[in-house]
């Protein structure tokens, strides 16, 4: 069976770092799901790009070259690859140089999964028409496949720079720049297919995504940096807060305090966790050492009312 463009392993672009503890396989799922996601968005709309591409016009080919290249168009849409490149490769043997034939010869290796013959095909397309967005599109999406994320958006934003209104475009370099765990970058992208189509759900959906997948990497980094930050436990203890597990929540907000006293969120925060307990002695003093670092603070002195309201 062919190897289906895309399919092909991306090498360290997998490797996904685990999440914090507490939930470090759904959130590695979690940024695998982004890319795959992104892939089967992309995937249907350039098989099409592709079958119109397959589709040109041929002016400057003989008849005989005219009537193998179509032979070789129907091939490749009856999943013949090998009848397909033969005809193809006969075509361009008897001096019929076209991109489009060049192009169709490309599509062809990738859908065996060759991608370095894919690549070439493209990109000697490419020289003989620069200014056909589908062809810098092809040839990013070979480079993706080979690992070279890098080269690939570059193929990528030179495609959307020739046609900008085209979504797909910026669909793909949102997804080199994912392999490169460039969330800022990939953010980016989906907030320009935003203002190309507000309404659309998928469009808000990769985005939220691409802000999960950048804020775990910060904390993931935060962890390198320093293991003991008062902000990792602070994230760790929001994600047993929502796990619903409170005990948990409380043990890292109390190791948050003691690695940085000064952030008086942390304070106030752990003055609703102890109130929620029903230690109000223990969510008093919280509260009050989040005034003495904040004075005036609304919601602390809110906090402090209720508490002593309940005594």
């Amino acid at each position: 069976m062919p190897k289906p463009r895309g399919s092909v392993g991306t090498g360290t672009d997998d490797q996904v770092q685990d999440d914090l503890p507490g939930d470090r396989r759904s959130s590695k799922r979690t940024l695998l799901d982004l890319r795959k996601s992104c892939l089967s968005l992309i995937l249907p709309f350039l098989l099409l790009l592709q079958t119109v591409f397959g589709q040109a016009q041929t002016p400057a080919l003989t008849p005989k070259m005219e009537e193998q290249f179509a032979r070789g168009i129907e091939a490749r849409k009856n999943g013949e690859l090998a009848a397909a490149e033969k005809l193809f490769k006969a075509v361009l043997d008897q001096g019929g140089k076209l991109p489009s034939v060049y192009g169709a010869l490309g599509i062809v290796y990738q859908l065996e999964g060759a991608h370095d013959q894919a690549l070439d095909a493209f990109l000697a397309a490419g020289r003989l028409d620069p200014k056909d967005p589908v062809l810098h599109s092809l040839a990013g999406g070979s480079l993706l496949a080979l690992g070279k994320s890098r080269e690939a958006v570059k193929e990528f934003e030179q495609a959307a720079r020739l046609q900008p209104e085209t979504p797909l475009f910026h669909e793909q370099i949102a997804e080199g720049y994912l392999r490169m765990l460039d969330y800022p970058a990939a953010i980016d992208q989906y907030r320009k297919l935003l203002e190309l189509k507000p309404q659309s759900a998928e469009y808000h959906y990769h985005l939220g995504h691409a802000y999960l997948a950048y804020s775990i990497s910060c904390f993931e980094r935060i962890r390198s940096v320093n293991a003991d930050s008062a902000r990792l436990f602070q994230q760790l203890g929001d994600q047993y807060l929502a796990q619903g597990r409170l005990d948990k929540a409380i043990e890292n907000y109390e190791n948050a305090r003691k690695a940085d006293p000064d952030i008086p969120e942390v304070h106030f925060i752990l003055g609703q966790f102890y109130l929620k307990q029903g230690y109000k002695e223990k969510a008093l003093q919280a509260a009050n050492q989040a005034l003495a670092l904040t004075p005036g603070n609304a919601a602390a002195l809110a906090l402090k009312k209720s508490i002593l309201a309940g005594k």
